[in-house]
């Protein structure tokens, strides 16, 4: 994937960045780099099928990036690939023959019980298909992300984009992890970037200019460093043996001519090059210049860079290498991601019932194949919970007291019964309420004691439970005549039941409800009724006044 050592020579001209920097301004994707980075987390459930919902996990690792982006205000323009050009025909064949052993190797490690050692050899045997790809976009458009699937090569795609003014649906950079957008000549790339936005920039421009740093490219122009490329090994074409890109930048440094450097090499390797080398060595260098990409505004294909005379000439055979012509419409239809770019067919988006009622969850429903794609269209992935902290992951994650009152808060009622300016507001029925529940339950029943809060939410606590460092006391004794019950429950400090509002010191304090009453035989209903007896009130205010 991508030129073969080449990040690792242009290693002097990377430099530190973080996707902050391009707040306000549109930033191309490289949608297949983070597909498969994503599909590592569940290659097992991708390769077997799994009905699993881990089997998505892909989609989730996609959209926190996505989201990532756009918490920074960066426009992201996602780019997927298309179908494959003749010309990479026989590299897509060996990955697909690695990719099969892989697989059948995962098998046999898990049937001998090797859990781990299968998932390593599944992780390199995962491939993205273009129904996984297409769940992505369904996911994308109920986000309002913008993407675009490109007619073959998403690499020429970003390229080409990165010419173009935003006004025109431009990018002033691309994030992937494929070395091959620098030989397309892309200005500004951005490698290996991290859940936290951090990464790795390399701009063409600076290669160029650059006079003191090591290697040199002087003299060099995009023809000469694209031709390095090539030789070097690339998708497109294989390199010649002994020919690296220590060598390969040799050459062209020292002939400054790409047809002179393909004459010496013919001359010092002999028969290690093929025959058909310089061909294909020109077919390579017109691919990475004259690609063939989508035009939003035309509709259609055009080529990155238009073809010369001198190349037409040189190429005897056409164009064929460069993947054949598409009609305008099947083209659009491709971009906008409604027909497979490999089978010509059409995508079914397929809703689960839930989704087509009321769309609150992204699902899969049933094992994925590559025609039928459960979806949803829920926009559940833009609101990140973890985003913020992701984004300055430098701040402790220590909170602060007022943090702490905020969240306990949210579930705590207005209403509460041990704030004092609210206790004329206690509504004393609910003792009676708790005592004659109780003493409904006979001997055989498991009892339980209700926390019943002013709000009418109830706390259920198995007897003789234990919850943190607080004790639960039960005193339970009950006969058929009906005796008096009493149950006291005591929460240490660590249990936030009760909070004064207005207080921190609440938080910390102690508090304890006594409740008493008589049994009235068997009731299976707890009755609600408001009690205005002054007597009752105020013992039950001195009760808390003394608390």
């Amino acid at each position: 994937m991508g030129i073969k050592d080449l990040l690792r020579f242009l290693k002097p001209f990377i430099k530190p960045v973080h996707i902050k920097k391009y707040a306000g301004k549109r930033v191309g994707i490289d949608a297949y780099s983070w597909l498969h980075k994503g599909a590592y987390s569940c290659s097992m459930e991708i390769c077997l099928d799994s009905n699993s919902e881990k089997k998505s996990r892909y989609i989730d690792y996609f959209m926190h990036r996505v989201n990532l982006l756009r918490y920074h205000k960066i426009t992201p323009v996602v780019v997927f690939d298309g179908a494959n050009i003749p010309c990479k025909a026989a590299t897509e064949n060996e990955r697909y023959r690695r990719k099969k052993d892989n697989r059948e190797s995962a098998m046999a490690k898990l049937k001998e019980g090797d859990v781990k050692g299968a998932s390593e050899l599944f992780q390199r045997a995962v491939s993205i298909t273009p129904a996984m790809a297409h769940q992505l976009i369904q996911i994308l458009r109920s986000e309002n992300v913008e993407f675009l699937v490109a007619p073959y090569e998403a690499d020429a795609q970003l390229a080409y984009l990165a010419t173009l003014e935003a006004e025109k649906g431009g990018v002033v950079a691309v994030i992937t992890e494929d070395s091959d957008l620098i030989a397309y000549g892309c200005p500004s790339i951005t490698f290996k970037m991290d859940r936290y936005g951090n990464g790795e920039e390399l701009v063409l421009s600076k290669i160029f200019e650059s006079v003191t740093s090591k290697p040199s490219f002087k003299n060099f122009g995009k023809e000469l460093f694209t031709g390095m490329c090539v030789l070097a090994g690339c998708d497109f074409l294989p390199s010649v043996p002994g020919i690296g890109i220590v060598t390969a930048h040799s050459l062209v440094s020292k002939y400054q001519n790409l047809d002179r450097v393909l004459s010496v090499l013919k001359i010092k390797k002999g028969s290690q090059m093929p025959e058909d080398y310089s061909k294909s060595f020109k077919e390579a260098i017109a691919v990475f210049q004259h690609a063939r990409i989508y035009d939003s505004e035309t509709k259609g294909l055009k080529h990155m860079k238009p073809l010369t005379q001198q190349l037409l000439q040189s190429l005897d055979e056409g164009l064929d290498f460069l993947g054949p012509e598409i009609p305008p419409s099947v083209a659009t239809a491709i971009a906008e991601g409604n027909l497979d770019p490999i089978t010509m067919e059409a995508f079914d988006c397929i809703l689960t019932s839930r989704n087509h009622l009321e769309p609150t969850e992204f699902q899969t429903s049933g094992p994925m194949n590559m025609r039928q794609v459960a979806v949803s269209t829920e926009r559940k992935y833009f609101e990140d919970a973890g985003l913020e902290k992701l984004a300055f992951p430098v701040k402790s994650h220590a909170k602060n007291e007022n943090e702490v009152l905020e969240e306990i808060l949210l579930k705590v009622p207005n209403n509460n019964p041990f704030k004092k300016s609210k206790l004329d507001e206690i509504h004393i029925a609910e003792t009676k309420d708790i005592a004659e529940l109780v003493s409904s339950k006979g001997e055989d029943e498991k009892l339980e004691i209700l926390g019943v809060f002013p709000d009418n939410s109830q706390l259920t606590f198995p007897v003789n439970s234990c919850i943190s460092d607080g004790k639960l006391e039960v005193s339970n004794q009950m006969e058929s005549n009906a005796e008096q019950i009493s149950m006291v429950t005591e929460v240490d400090c660590s249990e936030t039941m009760g909070i004064n509002m207005g207080s921190q010191e609440s938080v910390s304090s102690k508090t304890k409800r006594v409740f008493s009453g008589r049994g009235r035989g068997q009731n299976d209903k707890l009755k609600r009724s408001n009690c205005s007896n002054s007597r009752t009130r105020n013992s039950i205010l001195n009760f808390f006044a003394r608390v």
